[in-house]
């Protein structure tokens, strides 16, 4: 098609990164109080939301090595379709058992980010990485400063919660015909395969044309874990930091300050607007430093700092005015994360690599609910004073094995 063809190839994986974001900020922040409503404490509210993070554990590798062998857009498809399904079934969830229930599709198959994200690196060159993903996140982080406003004024309506997530399925179908019309067919930098499975066509989306081995999925073992571990374990405590705090936010802001859900839509809206222009800068900064591993430290310092400072304050506009420092230390950290994570390990299993760095992430996911809601039936402050100490090891890591790699990249012209 000659309109695609005239397009930037970028700017459709942009707009599906808005449509993913603006369609699970409506639902997110509504789950935690839904529990509630439902009768759930803050601990049994977590381990619902653990559900989530538990599935992905074991999924993201999967998937990652699905799109790999099998490619991008067709992954894609997939995700977004079934995330629509578990989203819509969310709205159904009358009762605990059914509110778990409708997390496990979306544990398994929302993975459409890391899949995008993936697409992008086979796409651009090293070198562009970092900016480009940094414009990637702030269009996405667009969706969450829409998607909490419009969900705090709908579900305060009479079957509030239905519309959203009914809504928030349609977006994933709408973001499945994105991807469908406009994906560009990129072939992955990870396989070279005989038949041009890495960009499927539609023809072959069809057909009966398409063969896929299983066990390809599993060969994650050729992966060189010493020279990632460290990468790992830092994102795992940053990760874990960060969703300590964030994970049952709503309930903290709830029970704290008695928050209603619109309030607690312009609030994420907010945060997110703060991330979004953070997002912008990414590419600056990693000029600037032109040393990922000191960019990386400095941001995990400033995490630190911040999750030592919401254990001691306790007005509602000092949380309100620390949401920026959190937003611009995360967001970054996201971003300078995978270009750390590619530049590692080249162009060779990409999507591995990527799913992996998802599954430790997971990991954090899936301890980070039930332990914040631990941490909130004890201590307003306990989530920030335990993910202080996350940020202050990973701090402590960095500093120790990232020591003899922190020289500067040649300065551009």
């Amino acid at each position: 098609m000659k309109w695609r063809q005239s397009m930037n190839p970028t700017l459709p994986i942009y707009i599906s990164g808005f449509l993913d974001f603006f369609g699970v900020s409506m639902v997110i922040p509504l789950i935690s109080n839904h529990a509630r409503d439902l009768g759930a404490s803050p601990t049994v509210a977590g381990f619902i939301g653990s559900v989530y993070g538990c599935l992905q554990l074991f999924s993201s590798p999967v998937v990652g090595r699905w799109s790999d062998v099998s490619g991008r857009k067709y992954c894609l498809l997939w995700s977004l379709f079934f995330s629509a399904c578990g989203y819509m079934s969310l709205g159904f969830s009358t009762s605990l058992i059914a509110l778990f229930l409708a997390r496990i599709p979306l544990g398994i198959f929302k993975h459409s980010q890391s899949i995008a994200k993936s697409l992008l690196a086979d796409m651009l060159p090293t070198d562009r990485q970092s900016a480009v993903h940094g414009h990637f996140n702030s269009v996405s982080s667009i969706g969450f400063i829409l998607g909490p406003v419009v969900s705090g004024h709908i579900v305060e309506m009479a079957g509030g919660f239905y519309s959203v997530t009914f809504l928030c399925g349609a977006i994933f179908l709408l973001n499945g015909v994105l991807v469908w019309c406009c994906f560009p067919d990129v072939k992955s930098k990870s396989h070279d395969l005989a038949r041009d499975e890495s960009s499927t066509s539609l023809q072959k989306l069809g057909s009966d044309e398409f063969n896929f081995n299983p066990k390809q999925l599993f060969q994650l073992k050729s992966l060189s874990w010493s020279a990632f571990w460290d990468l790992f374990l830092v994102r795992f405590c940053l990760g874990l930091s960060l969703l300590l705090f964030r994970s049952n936010f709503s309930l903290m802001l709830r029970e704290k300050f008695d928050t209603s859900p619109k309030g607690l839509g312009y609030i994420i809206s907010y945060s997110a607007i703060v991330s979004a222009l953070c997002g912008l800068l990414a590419g600056k900064l990693s000029r600037y430093y032109r040393n990922d591993n000191r960019l990386y430290k400095h941001l995990a310092v400033i995490m630190t700092l911040t999750m030592i400072l919401f254990v001691f304050t306790s007005t509602f506009w000092c949380y309100v005015l620390l949401l920026v420092p959190l937003s611009f230390a995360s967001m970054n950290l996201r971003v300078v994360g995978i270009s750390l994570l590619i530049s590692r390990g080249g162009t060779q299993e990409i999507g591995a690599l990527i799913g992996l760095s998802q599954s430790i992430m997971s990991i954090a996911r899936m301890l980070a609910p039930l332990l914040s809601g631990i941490l909130l039936e004890v201590s307003p402050s306990g989530p920030p004073l335990v993910g202080a100490g996350m940020a202050a090891l990973a701090v402590l890591v960095i500093t120790v094995k990232w020591r003899g790699v922190e020289q500067s990249r040649p300065k551009e012209e």
